[in-house]
Formats: structure tokens, C-alpha cells, sequence
């Protein structure tokens, strides 16, 4: 490894006329500050990047290989430069051919973008970046604006732009001096080994801890829920003698999160920080919205505010964010979520619905978890994951490095031992998969078929005792106090979901804090309230008229009965925002039409 980076962008010329140097690219900051790229170049290939801080004001070399690292460098191992990971993807160069050959991330997280002009090859870990790349012209793709609104998000390793895509996960793709590509399959889960619960377990606990060991906390705060997936790294790094600083996010009222994290932290000394989303978030939330679509790809608008603001409020002071991600996958065999958006695709101008094509039918992630459970875990770690998280991964990547003992490659292989279980392995029912899920949250997972539970019970002590999610412990039984913070809790859930907290009840439920207990975002009144003018304002814009993206009418109805309350139309106004904001941010550097 030549270079750890936090960011990397390349453009391949394939016409005669590439330039013998890079241009020097700077791309604004959410915070104002103008960040500098370092640019290398050989011939048609450009490249740029952002140095980790251990390697700022490093450069690479010239005329000889290079090899550099994207993400978190945990699983690099210099004996076995060649072997695949999960938490960092590879760009090698290859002097004698010209070629450049990306090594993606079993998950495909990072993710690498790449984009096919009349003139260029082009690659980015960020797609904000990608669009500013010399010779790239982006415009929305109808079939992905479908998705984006049935779905939630394109899958089938789309963006929401044409000859734009996400590059398969566990994949090496060498692309030639002449612009030419072959992608070959770097990773496959290994084949099914069934073992004994025991050895099973006994092998899942010893990878996660061996994983933990690897990263390096120093620059890292630790993302601190009331969850499983993350009690498991916080006791597993004190009993370490490593404590790292944990964050949590609330509302003004204290969340479940928010009281089971600093409960956990006082215990045993950890210094404890919560972001609250007060009046500071809600003033600045057209900022923080238009700021989250650009860095998800257009994605995410409304939903990764948050993320944003939790960065803007840590203000730089961590290099990286240590989670729970893929703790869900890897020790459940669960999903991010079997929901639909389902927004209302009547609000899009018919010309970009004729572009669409037909819904294939079926649902995108259930119809594949029904073919046997090795077939299920591929999908679920190799699409699932990627195409429901790049939007949230890219956000959090440009702020700060993404760590968890969860994407790891040794841990995840351990998925070959698992003995074959119809009660653990994903299903293809939604019913079961929601239901396995609010189990999950009120008893928890069986002592013998967790090694997140095991690993806990053996640290002992206050982490094992103190209620995880809505009241059962690590060490056994139900925690009563817990067991009734835990059905308000549920309760506050429902009250979100209808919406009930913005209603003619709101300052009956805000004084009895019930909804803010299940999250801190209030989603429906930050829509209304806080973002009422700005919606409007942005979906009337004179060039999305010009674009003819949008049904006015339909549109214009949809807003009316929403904001005045006389429908509930949540998902289908936020997304018109994000394909909006997508039309604003990426296409009208380069004015196009879809």
C-alpha cells in the first residue's frame, strides 16, 4: 500500500488530445473550506485524491507501480496484498500497460462510481466529484428515478444517471490504456460447511475480536445505540483497554439511544456525546438537505439530513466513525428493511414515465432470499447491502473514515460454518422477516445461535446486565424497567408512523415525550414545518418547468393536500425533492434532459 486515501477520483482519456498534467481539482466543503485534491497523471490517465491524514502531503510515484487503499485500511495486510477485504477497496496501476485495475470491496462499500463518455472513462468514489471530472456530463436515468420512488433506490448496480454505475461488489475490473474493461469476480462466500452451533460461534466470536483489534480507534468515535450490534463493540473494546468515545444521536428529548448509551458510558468512564436535532438543525435544514443529496448521489435529500448535521456538529473532530454496519447481515442473517417507498410516480411528467419501461414484478429483495440460504446471504452482502446503503455510506465517507469489526472479510467466511436453521436464515416472507425483527427487539436472540450475545455474556459486568433494545439482557432474562421503557418505546414507533405527533395531539404527545423514545427524527413535522417554503420553492424552479420532469398539476395537488393536511402524501413529496435536487446539483452543470 502506497497510499491510504479518504477520496478517489480518475479519468481516462480515449481520444488523442489528453493533457500532460492533472488539473488541480478543489471541491467546496460543507463547511465552506475548499479542499485540495492531489493530482498524478501518465499519459491519458489522470488521477486525484484525498490522503488519509497518516499519509497527507504524500505523493505517488512516477514510472513505477502504485497501489492505494480506499477506506478503512483494517484488513490490509502487506503479506497478502492480492486478498480481497471488506472495509477498503484497491486502485492499482500498472506502468508497463497503462492499465489501472480496481480491486471493489466484498460489499462494495466504498463504493467506486464509474461513468462512460464519448471521451472518457471516468471513476470516483463520490459522485459529487464525478460530475465536476473533466469530459463527464451527467443526466438522470428515467429507469432509476422509477426505482428511487417505487423502491426507495435504483437497484441492479444503477445510479439515478445514464452510463453511470456502482461497480459490482467483491470484483477486479482492469481497465486498458484504450478505455476497454474485463470485470472477473474477486469473492465468493465459500461454500457451506455446516458445524455445530458451538464451533460455530466459538469462530464468530474469535473473528469479531480479532477484526476489533485491527482497527485503529485513536482519531474514532464509536456510534453508540441501545442495539446489539453495537453493545457488542463497545464491550468488546473495554475489555480491550481500549474505551473509544462514543456519540449518539436525539431529539431534545432523550431517546431510548440516547439514555441506554449514556447510561453504558458513565458506567464504565467513556466520555459520551449527544447530538441533539434542536432549533440549530430545523434553522438550517434546507442547508443540510441540499448538502445530503449531493453527497449521496441524489439519493437521499430529506433522509440524510441528519447525517449531515451530525458531522457539521462534530465539526471535524474525529478522522473516523466506528458502528454496528453490517452487524445486522452478519450476525442475523437480517436486511436494512423489506418496506417499499411507494411513492406516487403521478407527480412525474408523462414523457419521463413513457422512459421508464415495465415494473418487472415482485419484490426486488424477497423474490431473491427464497432460493437457499448461501444463495440468500450472497444477494443480502453483495446487492442488498450496497444498493440500500450507498446513499447513507457516501455521506458519512466524505466526512470521516467508516470503521466496523462487521466488514470484515475472516468474520464474514465464517458464514460457511453456520448450521442450517429455518428460525436464523433470511426468509422471503415479509411477514417472518418483521416479525423475526420485533422478536429481535423485545427477547432478543437465542444465547446459542448469537455470538454477539455470547461474546457480551462473556465480558460480564454492567454491558451484560443493563437492557439491550426494548428490555432483554445479554446475560439472560427480561430487565421489567427495561421491558416498559421498551413497549413506550413501541408505542412512540406507532406515533411516528401515523404521524400522530403532527397532528391536533402534537403537544399531548411532545409533553409526554412517548414518540421522541423511538427516534429522534420527526420527520413529518420537519416536512411540514421547517421545509414547507423551500419544497415549493425548489420543485416550482423555472428549469425543472423547462425539463418538463414534472406533472405541475399532479404535482401541485400532491403539495396542496399534503401540507394542508388533507392527505398524507410524505414519501412521494420527498421524492420529487430528490430527483429535483438531483436535476439541480448533478445535470445543471451540464444542462441535459432525461
Amino acid at each position: 500500500m502506497d497510499l491510504n486515501v479518504k477520496a478517489f477520483a480518475a479519468v481516462l482519456s480515449t481520444d488523442d488530445q489528453s493533457p500532460s498534467e492533472p488539473a488541480v481539482l478543489r471541491f467546496a466543503a460543507p463547511n465552506g473550506v475548499r479542499s485540495e485534491w492531489t493530482g498524478w497523471s501518465s499519459g491519458p490517465l489522470r488521477v486525484w485524491f484525498r490522503a488519509a491524514a497518516k499519509f497527507r502531503g504524500a505523493a505517488l510515484p512516477q514510472g513505477a507501480p502504485w497501489t492505494i487503499v480506499l477506506g478503512d485500511p483494517a484488513e490490509w495486510d502487506p503479506a497478502h496484498p492480492e486478498a480481497p477485504l471488506v472495509s477498503a477497496a484497491r486502485i492499482s496501476y500498472e506502468p508497463d500497460t497503462g492499465a489501472l485495475t480496481l480491486h471493489t470491496s466484498i460489499v462494495g462499500l466504498p463504493p467506486i462510481f464509474a461513468h462512460r463518455g464519448p471521451k472518457c472513462v471516468a471513476l470516483s468514489s463520490e459522485l459529487d466529484v464525478l460530475a465536476d471530472l473533466p469530459g463527464v456530463r451527467l443526466e438522470l436515468d428515467p429507469v432509476s428515478v422509477e426505482q428511487l420512488g417505487r423502491i426507495g433506490h435504483p437497484v441492479g448496480h444503477r445510479t439515478l444517471f445514464r452510463s453511470t454505475t456502482l461497480l459490482r461488489g467483491g470484483s477486479r475490473v482492469r481497465i486498458s490504456q484504450d478505455g476497454s474493461d474485463r470485470t472477473e469476480s474477486s469473492w465468493q462466500l465459500p461454500r457451506p460447511n455446516p458445524a455445530s452451533w458451538e464451533t460455530f460461534i466459538e469462530a464468530q466470536v474469535a473473528a469479531f475480536e480479532d477484526a476489533i483489534r485491527r482497527i485503529e480507534t485513536s482519531g474514532s468515535f464509536l456510534s453508540l445505540t441501545a442495539g446489539l450490534d453495537t453493545r457488542a463493540i463497545f464491550a468488546t473494546v473495554a475489555r480491550q483497554g481500549r474505551p473509544v468515545p462514543a456519540v449518539t444521536m436525539s431529539g431534545v428529548r432523550r431517546s431510548l439511544d440516547a439514555r441506554t448509551a449514556a447510561r453504558l458510558c458513565r458506567e464504565y468512564g467513556v466520555r459520551h456525546q449527544v447530538v441533539t436535532f434542536d432549533e440549530r438543525f430545523t434553522r438550517g435544514l434546507p442547508g443540510f438537505v441540499e448538502q445530503a443529496s449531493r453527497l449521496s448521489g441524489g439519493l437521499e435529500s430529506f433522509d440524510q439530513a441528519p447525517e449531515v448535521y451530525l458531522y457539521d456538529e462534530l465539526n471535524g473532530e474525529f478522522q473516523a466513525r466506528l458502528s454496528g454496519n453490517l452487524g445486522n447481515q452478519v450476525g442475523r442473517g437480517g436486511t436494512e428493511g423489506v418496506g417499499l417507498r411507494g411513492a406516487s410516480q403521478e407527480v412525474l411528467s408523462r414523457a419521463l414515465r413513457n422512459r421508464m419501461g415495465q415494473d418487472e414484478g415482485g419484490h426486488w429483495l424477497l423474490t431473491q432470499l427464497d432460493s437457499g440460504e448461501a444463495s440468500a446471504l450472497g444477494f443480502i452482502l453483495q446487492q442488498e447491502i450496497p444498493f440500500s446503503s450507498v446513499g447513507n455510506f457516501s455521506v458519512g465517507a466524505h466526512f470521516a473514515t467508516q470503521q466496523s469489526p462487521y466488514a470484515n472479510r475472516a468474520l464474514i467466511e465464517t458464514l460457511a460454518l453456520k448450521p442450517v436453521s429455518a428460525q436464523s436464515a433470511p426468509s422471503a416472507s415479509m411477514l417472518k422477516m418483521r416479525l423475526r425483527d420485533v422478536r429481535h427487539r423485545f427477547l432478543g436472540e437465542p444465547a446459542r445461535n448469537s455470538f454477539q450475545r455470547t461474546l457480551i455474556s462473556r465480558v460480564g459486568g454492567f454491558a451484560a446486565h443493563y437492557p439491550i433494545n426494548l428490555g432483554w439482557r445479554a446475560a439472560g432474562g427480561v430487565s421489567l424497567p427495561g421491558l416498559a421503557l421498551g413497549i413506550a418505546t413501541m408505542v412512540g414507533m406507532v406515533v411516528q408512523k401515523t404521524a400522530f405527533d403532527d397532528g391536533a395531539f402534537g403537544g399531548f404527545v411532545d409533553r409526554t415525550g412517548v414518540a421522541a423514545l423511538h427516534n429522534f427524527r420527526q420527520s413529518a413535522r420537519w416536512l411540514k414545518r421547517h421545509l414547507r417554503d423551500y419544497t415549493r420553492d425548489t420543485l416550482a424552479a423555472q428549469d425543472l418547468r423547462e425539463q418538463e420532469l414534472f406533472d405541475d398539476a399532479s404535482l401541485q395537488r400532491t403539495l396542496d393536500a399534503h401540507f394542508s393536511g388533507a392527505g398524507d402524501h410524505h414519501e412521494t413529496v420527498t421524492y420529487a425533492l430528490d430527483v429535483a435536487l438531483a436535476h439541480k446539483l448533478f445535470c445543471r452543470r451540464h444542462p441535459t434532459v432525461p
